[in-house]
């Protein structure tokens, strides 16, 4: 019967496939049933595409000697600051059509961080957050509007060169003064002299500045106090370096 020769016929087939031509030294055996060539290939790795980070606006700094937009640097003791800083900052990510938020040191000057606020607006930002640190040494926040018009009783609060706080209304009268305190302005006198100001008017800004000697930290804590006080009607403010106390404020 023909079944007893298989065990001869393998071994005469693995032989064969020792010897023909010295080269082949082994014969694959038959893929078993159900085998494929689609089933036995490994799988190729696939790399994940690694996203791209999100646009983001420079990083702002401004101190006592220069303004830091990203790597650039801006002397703030150069003529037409607004205009060198504006250079920098127009065109960039996250400026136009965004409000953007910029670090003021305390020891800045009033007049440079106007400048830099004048240089966002120029470059199409709709307003800014100015980020200090405050007395007590935590970091505040102070939103900043760009607007250029101002009801006539809005309230206006000036910080003079020997620490008096004069406050009156935009469209001008008599302006009233809190005198200088033991340690420098009376933020607690003035900022109530701002919301007694304010009771009389529906305008969210308080327009706020101080004469160049004064510092930067000064003009952030008055305002700050201002617009953080229980029942507060300002919530924003606008930066001036031109104001004459009860005087009409027009803005550029």
């Amino acid at each position: 019967m023909l079944p007893r020769f298989e065990p001869i016929r393998s071994a005469f087939v693995a032989m064969a496939c020792l010897l023909i031509g010295g080269a082949v030294v082994a014969c694959d055996k038959e893929p078993s049933k159900g085998d494929s060539t689609e089933a036995t290939r490994a799988p190729s790795a696939t790399a994940t595409p690694v996203p791209p980070e999100p646009p983001r606006a420079p990083d702002i700094v401004i101190d006592a000697g220069s303004v830091s937009i990203g790597n650039d640097h801006v002397a703030t003791g150069e003529p037409g600051l607004a205009d060198k800083i504006a250079v920098f900052v127009t065109g960039r990510p996250m400026i136009e059509g965004h409000v953007v938020d910029f670090v003021a040191m305390r020891n800045a000057k009033p007049s440079h961080v106007v400048a830099l606020v004048a240089a966002l607006r120029k470059a199409k930002a709709t307003s800014a957050v100015a980020k200090s640190e405050a007395r007590d040494g935590t970091t505040q926040k102070l939103p900043v509007s760009f607007t250029t018009t101002l009801a006539d009783c809005t309230t206006v609060a000036w910080i003079a060169r020997d620490a008096a706080i004069d406050v009156w209304p935009a469209g001008g009268a008599t302006a009233k003064r809190i005198i200088k305190g033991l340690a420098g302005p009376d933020m607690t006198l003035g900022s109530e002299a701002v919301r007694k100001q304010a009771t009389s008017c529906t305008a969210p800004e308080l327009v706020i500045g101080a004469d160049d000697v004064l510092t930067w930290g000064l003009v952030f804590d008055l305002a700050t106090t201002a617009v953080q006080a229980p029942g507060a009607r300002v919530s924003t403010a606008v930066l001036v370096t031109n104001a004459v106390p009860g005087r009409k404020v027009t803005l550029e």
